[in-house]
């Protein structure tokens, strides 16, 4: 894939600047907070961040026109390709990173990393949700660029999703974001050709 650009260096080490003081500052007072006062009217749109449902929809897409509508399939398949890679990346970095999810946080008050561990409580970071929402409306975004920001506005409703109903911390769900966003970035680069 082609190198990552300057302006998009500058995102990412934004992104990273910003989970790192989440990770001190803001994720203990953010979750407290959520844990206290739920808005379970978030339980449906964090349902959206589910993985499933695009990758069966945009490989069969793929498949039904790759060979009547090329260009079409070629978009399906690049929407699955930045779901499925992204969701590999998060979920290979859960494992190693191993930190628990606020749940255990409430109850456990274990809140750091705790590495190399196979049991889903403690795969807080990054988020899955987070990741597939940015992947696929940056993803979107980048192939119907009129419609770019509602995309954006839509994941970015899904990953808050993920902090309201406290599944993830915030700096989950940057890295998480960060993670989707890159990846189709990344992707479009190599399968459009775009600079």
């Amino acid at each position: 894939m082609r190198g990552i650009d300057h302006s998009m260096a500058y995102s990412i080490s934004f992104v990273l600047l910003g989970a790192l003081c989440s990770f001190f500052f803001l994720d203990q007072p953010i979750a407290n907070f959520f844990h206290l006062h739920p808005l379970s009217v978030f339980s449906f749109i964090t349902s959206f961040g589910n993985s499933a449902a695009y990758l069966v929809v945009s490989l069969l897409l793929f498949i039904w026109f790759r060979k009547k509508k090329r260009l079409l399939a070629k978009k399906a398949l690049f929407i699955f390709a930045s779901i499925a890679i992204s969701g590999i990346i998060v979920d290979i970095l859960k494992i190693i990173i191993a930190r628990p999810r606020p749940k255990i946080y409430f109850s456990e008050h274990l809140y750091k990393p705790e590495f190399f561990k196979l049991k889903a409580a403690f795969w807080s970071m990054p988020s899955g949700h987070s990741a597939t929402a940015f992947a696929l409306g940056v993803g979107l975004g980048l192939l119907y660029p009129r419609y770019k920001y509602l995309f954006w506005f839509l994941a970015s409703l899904v990953a808050l999703s993920r902090i309201i109903l406290t599944q993830h911390f915030l700096s989950d769900v940057l890295i998480g974001g960060m993670i989707g966003a890159i990846t189709a970035i990344m992707l479009y680069k190599r399968m459009f050709g775009a600079t």
